[in-house]
Order: C-alpha cells, then sequence, then structure tokens
C-alpha cells in the first residue's frame, strides 16, 4: 500500500511541475486544515452500532498546486502532513474503572480536488471544490494518561496491530472557500469512505474543520 501511494505523488506532481513551467495559470501555495476529528460509530455485521469515540482535533499542515482549467474551473492537488487525536466514550475496565483512552495519528494526506471559483468583485471570489483525499499513517497508538498499571488491560502499543485501525484511509472532500487576492479561507468536511477497524467491526473517520491558504 506504502508502495502505491508513493508510486501516485510520483505521477500527480512531476506533472504539476511540468504544468507549473509551461504556464502561467499554475499557482503553488501553502496551507493549513485545523478538524474537528468525528470519529463514527462502530457497526457490526448483524446491524447493531455503538459509540466508541469523542470528538477530536487534527492538525494538518501541507503545500498545494492551483491549476486553472478555464472558464473557473481549476483542479487542486495537495500534500499535507497530519497529527489527529481523539478519545474512546467512557470505557470501562479494570472491575469498573472508567477511563478515555486517546486515539493519536501522524500521517500524510493527499487531497485531489476540482472546484468552481464565482467572482464576486475584483478581488474576492466564492470557491465551490470536491474529490477524493488519500490518507496514509506512519505512525499511531492507544494511550491511556496518567497510570502506567492499565497497559496490561487496554495495551497502548501500536494502533495498527491485528485487531486495530489500517493505515491506509479515502475519505471524499467537500469545501466552499472565499478566495481573496493571495488568500483563501474555507470550510471543509471530509466523509469517510474506508473501512478502517479490522476484525469483525466496520468504522470510519469523518471531519470538519477551516482552511488557510496562501497562494505564491
Amino acid at each position: 500500500m506504502k508502495q502505491n501511494i508513493t508510486l501516485l505523488l510520483l505521477c500527480i506532481l512531476p506533472c504539476a511541475a511540468a504544468s507549473a513551467q509551461k504556464s502561467d495559470r499554475v499557482l503553488w501555495g501553502t496551507k493549513i486544515n485545523a478538524d474537528i476529528e468525528l470519529p463514527g460509530k462502530w457497526k457490526y455485521d448483524n446491524g447493531g452500532s455503538a459509540k466508541m469515540y469523542k470528538p477530536g482535533f487534527s492538525l494538518s499542515l501541507g503545500a498545494v498546486c492551483n491549476i486553472y482549467l478555464g472558464a473557473g474551473f481549476y483542479f487542486e492537488p495537495g500534500l499535507d502532513l497530519f497529527y489527529a487525536g481523539y478519545h474512546y466514550d467512557d470505557i470501562y475496565i479494570n472491575q469498573g474503572q472508567k477511563i478515555n483512552p486517546k486515539v493519536s495519528k501522524f500521517g500524510l494526506r493527499l487531497p485531489l480536488v476540482a472546484g468552481y471559483t464565482f467572482n464576486l468583485s475584483d478581488r474576492m471570489g466564492l470557491s465551490i471544490f470536491t474529490g477524493p483525499q488519500l490518507s496514509y499513517a506512519f505512525a499511531g497508538k492507544v494511550s491511556v494518561e496518567g497510570n502506567r498499571d492499565l497497559g496490561k488491560d487496554f495495551p497502548s502499543d501500536d494502533l495498527f496491530g491485528p485487531y486495530g485501525q489500517n493505515r491506509f484511509d479515502c475519505a471524499w472532500k467537500v469545501g466552499v472557500g472565499f478566495p481573496v487576492d493571495s488568500y483563501m479561507l474555507s470550510l471543509e468536511a471530509d466523509f469517510g469512505l474506508t473501512d478502517l477497524q479490522k476484525g469483525p467491526v466496520k468504522f470510519r473517520e469523518n471531519r470538519v474543520g477551516l482552511a488557510f491558504t496562501y497562494y505564491f
């Protein structure tokens, strides 16, 4: 899976760079996202479900390449480093002791969105965009703060173990932005498409947040 993502990056980024050399319709930029993580419920094969997590927070920082396609349309691939964290929702172990283990992950996100911009004035516009976003987590863990004795009952080892989560994720991104001169402030949402949970349950991650982009 890691090789597939690397191959995809090698295909996309050189193409964007070549476009930048041949056309003045290409803008490079930096982007920062601050998101609220909204993990979904665990869903069982028998149709039941259970709320396992509380909302959390994620932060990502990366680069984008905005390629103008004409008539107001554009394509914007990007590459971000992200950190995400959220907690379990009142897990009981050790003879009824309640804890809130934390799930944390670090990795790469690759948004591939297409959009359309309406001109509201000479300086300001309204942009709507959508597209897939691929993610790959390099590292992740489940941890319990302040009590090392719980390690035997709720291991704080690698999140991606035999019954943990999958490293690869695919979400569908939708957003609306307000470009002003060389900046854009956008409201974005990611809807999880990939079943992340290994084992007999299904689980998807969603998020909503704000992003700020500066174009060179």
